[in-house]
């Protein structure tokens, strides 16, 4: 599943200058695509079939390059979205993958894109790859227990190297900024967004979630989730015209209400934390059937289960 947009802009990608050149050439076009990585089967318990939810991976194309936006984890959806990319490039070169943020999901099949696709460099903030180590064992080469657990053989060895943005957070595509902005704590730390402010496009990482229940178990207390609220202001004083959220539905389109959403869905939990804590009986699983009947539209039973879990 993919959504295709063209829109007049530039070719070749580099990590930035302090100050891009100045051309008045026309510039050649920019198209930016969305994949829908397929959610992947996760082992919990015998009695139950969880799934990872399915995350968006965007490739922005110029005319001779492009640049791919995260990438997941396990051998056979990085294989899928290989073929993808394949179909979509049309010649291009593929140079870089930019990592959002450090959760595994969104990084751990990168090794295998540069496998199959020479001399792309994988690049991201350094506070993002310092947050990479939490996610892995054995000097930085195995994805750590928490991951193998849940998805066994399916995830590759870490092989890649990564590239540190330069201090400006900026990658440049023939004098257009692609610009990487640091947001703080969300359902992470060191969580970023990239900025495309050429195609007024936030491509948002874990920041702005679609129609899946959101990762709660790292704004588990209500200091945490005022954090990831400030960060959704930080995205909406860009105004931008089309946001991509990390964990999305099909229908859910490209609309910036995302972030109103996914700022509702944050309050909405921490009120319903407290009327379960008035009963003082329900715990966990009167958390997760409040959920589900405030936000029926959304899917991802395995996350919804971790983050009421971590909520009492």
């Amino acid at each position: 599943m993919y959504i295709s947009h063209f829109i007049p802009l530039l070719a070749s990608l580099a990590l930035a200058a302090p100050y891009p050149e100045h051309s008045t050439k026309p510039l050649p076009a920019l198209t930016w695509d969305v994949y829908l990585s397929p959610a992947i089967p996760v082992i919990t318990t015998p009695d139950q079939n969880y799934s990872f939810s399915q995350a968006a991976i965007t490739l922005l194309s110029g005319q001779h390059s492009a640049i791919l936006i995260d990438c997941p984890p396990t051998y056979k959806t990085t294989e899928l979205l290989g073929n993808w990319i394949e179909s979509k490039l049309q010649g291009k070169k593929l140079t870089h993958v930019y990592i959002t943020h450090g959760h595994g999901d969104h990084f751990f099949g990168v090794s295998l894109l540069q496998k199959r696709f020479p001399g792309l460099q994988v690049i991201a903030t350094p506070e993002v790859i310092a947050h990479v180590a939490d996610q892995t064992i054995h000097s930085g080469t195995l994805p750590n227990e928490f991951w193998t657990g849940l998805m066994p053989g399916q995830i590759p060895p870490q092989t890649q190297k990564w590239t540190p943005l330069p201090k400006n957070n900026v990658i440049d595509l023939e004098g257009h900024e692609l610009k990487a902005i640091n947001v703080g704590h969300t359902d992470t730390y060191n969580s970023t967004i990239l900025h495309v402010p050429s195609l007024s496009l936030v491509i948002a990482g874990d920041v702005v979630y679609g129609s899946y229940y959101q990762y709660l178990v790292e704004a588990h207390t209500p200091a945490l989730r005022a954090e990831w609220i400030r960060a959704l202001r930080k995205v909406e004083a860009l105004k931008p015209e089309f946001v991509v959220p990390s964990h999305m539905q099909e229908w859910d389109g490209y609309s910036p209400e995302h972030i109103g959403r996914t700022k509702e869905y944050l309050n909405a939990w921490g009120a319903e934390i407290k009327d379960v804590e008035l009963g003082k009986n329900g715990g966990s699983a009167e958390m997760k059937e409040r959920v589900e009947g405030a936000f029926p539209e959304r899917k991802g039973d395995f996350i919804l289960n971790v983050a009421a879990q971590a909520a009492f």
